[in-house]
Formats: structure tokens, C-alpha cells, sequence
């Protein structure tokens, strides 16, 4: 069925015990700025002053409803917790280099956006699904040391060396193996809730060639699983590739309007099961698409409105 949301598992060597919800710790990360923007940015199609005015910018947009959605999807209600990376010093040595913006500046700025206003519309977001447990947010920032360390003792069993450029996307490599449990000290077993379209497009370095010799459930991967599920979706595709202001997000959110072809991807991106009904072809809806609309944006304040 197009519009039903999917949960699909993409790796098969996963021990049932990765789903016992009180041993398993669901792993995610938020993408703090995504493509479109960086690109922007790069392009300088988006120019700051200072770094208040990159501040002012930030902050009067994020979060999206797409990072919201795809930070780990749409989890188990009851899991041990949910440990989400935000991967502030990468970004920010990125934005400082296209810039000339201070890196640690800018590093700040996107912790305490974060803070204010990120992590609680996630946590909101996680419990209109109805999540109760704990939910933590881990920061680049904090975990530079062990990262440098875990990857130098990759590099050993890769015998390979990543060069200067390749470095923080290959720190980015490790959360995606048993190395990052030890970083986050997680003992008993973790899965990984990751959009199955990144998982499969992305260019890895060497994270590839080291799952065909270490799979997930085996060896040093062997208390580590995990779980593909559909990304937010638009008539336009995948939402990550759209502008801040082609989806809700934090400031527009109240005023956003949401186009009829699209409202069927909405219902089925925020699973709205209680309210609509979705089936293939022609949509019938179980109510109006006024009603609908209405429905989507309730559910939209009650993840945004932090007041």
C-alpha cells in the first residue's frame, strides 16, 4: 500500500532480544541543518553578518517537522530509552568554513537552539506517539575525545587510515557500529532507527566492506541490530530535500498550509490511524479534508507550541 507507513527491518541477522523493550536502548540523530540549507549556505544564497544574525535565522525556524520525524521515525511505545545524537561540531566546523563564522560561536548557538526549542518539540512529538520513557540527547561537542579514540582503533583493524577531510564523516560512520555503544557505555543491546532510503543511498567510506566481514547481530556488532522505516514524505519526495519553508516547522507552523495532494502523505508520515483511513489509489477519507487539515494541525501545535 503507497500511503501505509512502513516499518521495514533491512537487516535480517538481528537476535529477538533487540526487542525486548526492557533491555533495548533505541539509537537516532537529528540532522541539525539539512542539505538543502548547507548547500545555500555554500552557495552563499544565504549570507550571515554575524553570528547573531545566523542565530536570529536559526532560531526563528528549527526545528522542522521532518528532522522531528526522522530523528527515529516512529519508535516502540516502551523501549529501555532513546539516545539521539546531534552532531553539533560537525555542523559547525562545516558552517565555519563556507561562513568565516566563529566554529565554537556557531556550536553554541545550535546547542542552545537545540535546547530551547528542538529537543522539547521532539520529546512532544515522541509522546502524541505515545512514548513515555526517557529520551537523551548525546552532543558531538562532548564526545570529541572518545570519537578521535574510536576511530584510530577502526583505522587498526581497517588497516586504513582516513585522511584529514574524511575524518568527521567517518566519526559519523562509527555510530553505526559496536564502537558507538562502547562511546555511549551501553552494554545490553541497542537498535539503530535509521531512514532505510540514507542507509542504502549513502556513500559510505568503508562501513559497507565491514558489514559483509562484522553484520549486525555478529561479533563485534553482536548486541547492535537495526531497523529501516520510511522517511517523511511529500508529493515532492523525501521532506529532508525541501527548503525550511516548504514544511512546517517551528515558526510556521500555525499558518502552514498543506497542499490536498499532500495531506494523505501527512496523515500517513504523523499516523493519524485513529482518525483517518488510507488505501490505495483514490483516497477516501474517513473524514473531510477540512476536518483533515484541522486534524494535521492540531497535531502540529501540539508538538510545536512550547508555551
Amino acid at each position: 500500500m503507497m500511503h501505509k507507513v512502513l516499518v521495514q527491518k533491512i537487516v535480517s541477522n538481528i537476535d529477538q532480544r533487540f526487542f525486548d523493550p526492557n533491555l533495548t536502548t533505541i539509537l537516532g540523530g537529528m540532522c541539525l541543518i539539512n542539505t538543502v540549507e548547507m548547500k545555500r549556505i555554500y552557495n552563499r544564497e544565504i549570507v550571515f553578518s554575524s553570528e547573531s544574525d545566523f542565530e536570529k535565522w536559526y532560531a526563528n525556524w528549527y526545528p522542522r517537522i521532518d528532522q522531528i520525524h526522522d530523528t527515529v521515525g516512529v519508535p516502540p511505545k516502551m523501549c529501555r530509552k532513546i539516545i539521539y545524537v546531534s552532531e553539533d561540531s560537525f555542523f559547525a566546523g562545516r558552517l565555519a568554513s563556507y561562513t568565516g563564522l566563529d566554529k565554537l560561536k556557531i556550536q553554541k548557538i545550535l546547542n542552545k537552539v537545540h535546547q530551547e526549542q528542538g529537543h522539547p518539540v521532539l520529546a512532544r512529538y515522541l509522546k502524541a506517539l505515545g512514548y513515555t520513557g526517557e529520551l537523551i540527547c548525546v552532543y558531538t561537542s562532548d564526545l570529541e575525545e572518545k570519537l578521535e579514540t574510536a576511530l584510530r582503533m577502526w583505522e587498526r583493524i581497517l588497516d586504513h587510515t582516513f585522511r584529514k577531510g574524511d575524518r568527521d564523516f567517518a566519526k559519523v560512520e562509527l555510530m553505526y557500529t559496536g564502537f558507538w555503544l562502547d562511546i555511549l557505555g551501553i552494554k545490553d543491546s541497542a537498535v539503530i532507527y535509521e531512514a532505510a532510503s540514507k542507509m542504502i543511498l549513502r556513500g559510505w567510506v568503508k562501513l559497507d566492506p565491514w558489514f559483509k566481514k562484522y553484520p549486525y547481530g555478529s561479533e563485534i556488532n553482536h548486541n547492535l541490530g537495526v531497523v529501516g522505516y520510511v522517511p517523511f514524505l511529500t508529493t515532492k519526495g523525501d521532506g529532508s530535500k525541501l527548503a525550511f519553508d516548504e514544511v512546517p516547522n517551528f515558526s510556521n507552523h500555525r499558518t502552514f498550509t498543506i497542499a490536498d495532494e499532500d495531506m494523505s502523505w501527512y496523515v500517513a508520515n504523523l499516523l493519524f490511524v485513529k482518525e483517518t483511513v488510507i488505501e490505495d489509489g483514490p483516497v477516501p477519507w474517513s473524514l473531510s479534508k477540512k476536518q483533515t487539515n484541522e486534524t494535521i494541525q492540531k497535531y502540529l501545535s501540539q508538538y510545536f507550541d512550547l508555551a
